[in-house]
């Protein structure tokens, strides 16, 4: 869960992106490239003083921005890959990847080139020129850039995946083998195998059995998280059972009958017809 600030003076409230180890995480990242920023600074003023130079440290901390600024690209990046993958699949999605892979190396080359000009203009008579500055980035950094984003893709990657099998399992476990129906005084625990459908009513839900029909005060957005994997909402008011689905019949017009083992005769919408894609469709 994301963390959540009060400000008491205007009521505001900020709702911060991280979780505390998404936190822990980020800050880790940040201190990492703090750390090789000032380690080549320190590298830089210990080669000026054995070669009886000046240590010009403000010319010397522009060029280590070119480090802190994989913090923020790399932001760029990871925001990158989430929406491609919600836009593309399979093998596009490596080409994609790795145009935006590319992309991320080339703006971060050309805005460290942008600062230094900056920087240049401020500090030097004589400045030196964007096209040069730019030129001599992707001619001398482009590699080692291009790199460092390649295994920062690969980890997000190996993260993302690691991270979505322990939800998984996590999922998993949480589920449970019987639901508590309650009829007036009494209490009832309905197996989840032996529901076949839950239609939705209003406030209330129609829990479908082989026998009976269960109306107990809840929603499909709840109640489905509840569920183990084989339970799919095909519709704004429907969640199906798939183990007791028979067949389905096209409408023609992008929607299907979704006939039950026990002859019900359902509707799939087709703005749910994902749920039941490599299924049945």
């Amino acid at each position: 869960m994301s963390s959540t600030f009060t400000y008491p003076s205007g009521g505001i409230t900020f709702q911060s992106p991280f979780n505390k180890g998404q936190k822990r995480l980020f800050l880790g990242f940040c201190a990492f490239w703090l750390f090789i920023a000032l380690l080549e600074l320190g590298q830089d003023y210990l080669s000026t003083m054995l070669n009886g130079n000046a240590f010009m440290i403000g010319e010397s901390l522009s060029y280590k921005l070119f480090w802190l600024l994989f913090i923020p690209f790399s932001l760029v990046l990871i925001y990158g890959y989430k929406k491609a993958e919600n836009l593309v699949s399979g093998p596009l999605l490596y080409i994609t990847g790795f145009l935006i892979v590319s992309a991320s190396t080339i703006i971060h080359l050309t805005v460290f080139s942008v600062i230094l000009f900056g920087i240049s203009n401020l500090i030097h008579e004589e400045p030196l020129t964007l096209v040069f500055l730019i030129y001599e980035k992707l001619s001398t950094r482009l590699y080692m850039a291009l790199s460092i984003y390649f295994m920062l893709s690969v980890l997000y990657v190996m993260f993302k995946n690691r991270r979505s099998e322990q939800d998984q399992k996590s999922g998993q476990q949480t589920y449970s083998s019987t639901l508590t129906v309650k009829n007036g005084r009494r209490t009832v625990l309905v197996e989840v195998t032996d529901i076949r459908w839950i239609g939705s009513d209003g406030a209330y839900l129609d829990i479908h059995t082989e026998s009976k029909k269960h109306v107990i005060l809840d929603s499909l957005k709840d109640i489905i998280n509840r569920l183990p994997d084989n339970f799919k909402r095909i519709h704004k008011s429907t969640i199906v059972n798939i183990d007791h689905i028979s067949e389905l019949k096209s409408r023609g017009n992008g929607d299907y009958d979704v006939i039950m083992k026990d002859g019900s005769v359902l509707r799939l919408s087709r703005n749910y017809s994902k749920a039941l894609k490599g299924l049945f469709l």
